[in-house]
Formats: C-alpha cells, sequence, structure tokens
C-alpha cells in the first residue's frame, strides 16, 4: 500500500504541476488579455475562474493518484493519464471558450453611464449593412449610443436589449460630445455615503482633487461603479462606488 501511494503520489505530483502551469496561462489569456482589471470585477470573472481552476487543477491530479498503480501495465497506464488529460483539456477548452464568449469587447456611454458590453450581448439583427466589424480576439472599443427612440428600439429594451448592444446605433466616441459633457459630475457631487466609500478606497488620492469627473459605470452584473476621467478625458480609474446616487 505504501509503494502504491508513493508511485501515485509521484504521477500525481507532476501532474499537478503541468496543471498548474497551464492554469497559470490560460489566467494570464484571461485577465490580462480578456478581461483587464476593472473588467474582472465588473463581470464577476475571478468566481467563474476559480471554479475552473478547482475542477481542472485539482480533479485531474486526484484522478491520477487513484488511477496510478505499479502494478498496471504500461500501456494501460498510459491510457489511463491520457484519458485524464484529455477530459481536463475538454473542461479547460469548454471553460475558456464559455469566457471568451462573455468577455467585454465595447464601452458604450448610453444617455447618463458607461455600458461595459459583453460579446455574447451584442445584438446584431437589425445591422444590415451598417454595422462595425466583428470584435477582435482582445480588447474594448468606445463608442457613444444614439439613443432615439423608435418602435423597434422600445421592442428591443423590453427585450432586455439596450441601444448600447446595438451595434447599429454606435457613434464614434467623442469625450467633448455635448451628450457626455453634460452628464458628467465632479466626485464632489457624489452623496455622502457614496463619497464616504471614495475617500475610504483612494483617500487623499481624490480627496482634494476637483479637475476629476465621474460616470455611472455599468455591465449586465452590476450597478454600482464609477469611471473616473480627467478633464481631457483620460479614463483614470474605476471604484465598486455608486454613481447614480
Amino acid at each position: 500500500m505504501k509503494k502504491r501511494l508513493y508511485f501515485a503520489a509521484r504521477y500525481a505530483a507532476g501532474h499537478l504541476l503541468v496543471s498548474l502551469l497551464i492554469a497559470g496561462l490560460a489566467a494570464a489569456l484571461v485577465f490580462l488579455l480578456w478581461y483587464p482589471s476593472p473588467m474582472a470585477a465588473l463581470l464577476n470573472v475571478a468566481h467563474i475562474y476559480s471554479i475552473l481552476l478547482v475542477v481542472d487543477a485539482c480533479c485531474g491530479p486526484l484522478l491520477t493518484l487513484i488511477l496510478a498503480a505499479p502494478g498496471k501495465p504500461r500501456r494501460e497506464l498510459i491510457s489511463d493519464l491520457s484519458l485524464v488529460g484529455l477530459i481536463q483539456l475538454a473542461a479547460l477548452g469548454y471553460g475558456l471558450y464559455t469566457l471568451e464568449t462573455a468577455r467585454p469587447v465595447a464601452l458604450v456611454f448610453e444617455q447618463d453611464r458607461l455600458v461595459i458590453v459583453a460579446k455574447n450581448e451584442l445584438y446584431t439583427g437589425d445591422c444590415k449593412d451598417m454595422c462595425p466589424p466583428a470584435p477582435g480576439l482582445w480588447g474594448t472599443s468606445w463608442h457613444i449610443a444614439n439613443t432615439k427612440t423608435s418602435l423597434d428600439s422600445i421592442d428591443l429594451s423590453l427585450q432586455g436589449v439596450s441601444p448600447a448592444m446595438r451595434p447599429v446605433t454606435w457613434q464614434k466616441w467623442d469625450w467633448k460630445s455635448p451628450a457626455i459633457q453634460i452628464r458628467l459630475q465632479g466626485l464632489s457631487a457624489l452623496s455622502k455615503p457614496s463619497h464616504d466609500k471614495l475617500l475610504a478606497l483612494k483617500g487623499a488620492t481624490y480627496a482634494s482633487r476637483q479637475d476629476l469627473y465621474y460616470l455611472p459605470l455599468v455591465s449586465s452584473k452590476t450597478l454600482d461603479w464609477i469611471a473616473v476621467f480627467d478633464k481631457q478625458g483620460r479614463w483614470l480609474d474605476s471604484l465598486p462606488v455608486d454613481g447614480f446616487h
């Protein structure tokens, strides 16, 4: 029994190291390219990826620990461990595919807020020849949504498709656009609870600055963030502060 455990533990340890290496590479893809900060927090990706990591990086080595035995023929051992590896890769591939289809592809100013639009939220049914190119492999584009009301727009909004999700409404991002400028507010305009939370998060960094502005930053997962800009329109920060009150 002791000999078997030692034999299986060696295989399981090697399997764990390989699994952690692959999981690290996958994490770099997810958190650096698909969901750079603050997108991961806004879309709750860390929780999803942690589940994927536990399933993929832990279950595989555990199965190896169970299946590896010194008395097994070499061919059977290789076959068993290869099957475990294939199952792991299939699970990882499916998980990454799910994360890729839900990654943010656009930041769209809509009426009074900045909306993070995910790839699987894009509605192209009314595009015809007017839509922008399909999203690239990573990165986000910036736009302003034309929110003119029409019967089609109302009908789609009732179905949960906002103007920000419809590329046909997108216009070129322009920080100086009157639509954006009229909605900008200084950080001091935040309600007292939100302002207190802002100072608790950033303290003196923002306490004395009068040249910073914010827009509510929302996604399908959360409404209580703000995007902080300087007066030139550079996006400086994103914070979990309610910008609507």
